[in-house]
C-alpha cells in the first residue's frame, strides 16, 4: 500500500512540473519569416538581398548584400545563425533539394526542399558569384 501512495505522489509531482513548464512557455517555438531574417541580418551589420525559407518556417538560407551567405535554423524558442563568405560555402542543388555546408564543421549543413530553385541559388551551386 505504501508503494502505491509513493507512486501516486510521484506522478502528481511530475504532472505539476509539466503544468508549470507549459505555463512558462515550455512549448514556445520560434518561426522564420522575411522580417526575422531581416532582423538577423541587421544584427550581423548587413541586409538580406535574397532568401528562401522552408515551408515549415524552421530553416532559411539567405544571400546578404555584402555577398556573404547566412543560414538560419530554429532551435526550440531560439534561432541559430551562421554567416560566412560565399567562398567558404559548399552549395549543392540536386532535383530541387538544396544542401549548404560551411567550412565550419561545428555547424551542421542545411538541407531544404525547394522545388524550383531561384537563379541566385543555381548560380551558387554552379560555383558562380550570384
Amino acid at each position: 500500500m505504501n508503494e502505491w501512495i509513493i507512486t501516486a505522489a510521484s506522478a502528481g509531482v511530475v504532472a505539476f512540473m509539466v503544468a508549470v513548464a507549459f505555463a512558462l512557455g515550455f512549448r514556445a517555438r520560434a518561426a522564420l519569416d522575411d522580417a526575422s531574417l531581416a532582423a538577423l541580418a541587421t544584427y550581423e551589420g548587413d541586409a538580406v538581398d535574397a532568401a528562401v525559407i522552408a515551408p515549415n518556417k524552421r530553416a532559411a538560407f539567405a544571400r546578404l548584400r555584402s555577398g556573404k551567405l547566412m543560414i538560419a535554423r530554429v532551435m526550440g524558442a531560439d534561432v541559430s545563425t551562421r554567416v560566412a563568405p560565399a567562398s567558404t560555402a559548399r552549395v549543392k542543388l540536386k532535383r530541387g533539394k538544396l544542401s549548404v555546408a560551411f567550412a565550419d564543421i561545428g555547424y551542421p549543413p542545411l538541407h531544404l526542399k525547394l522545388g524550383e530553385a531561384p537563379p541566385w541559388i543555381a548560380a551558387l551551386a554552379q560555383g558562380e558569384a550570384a
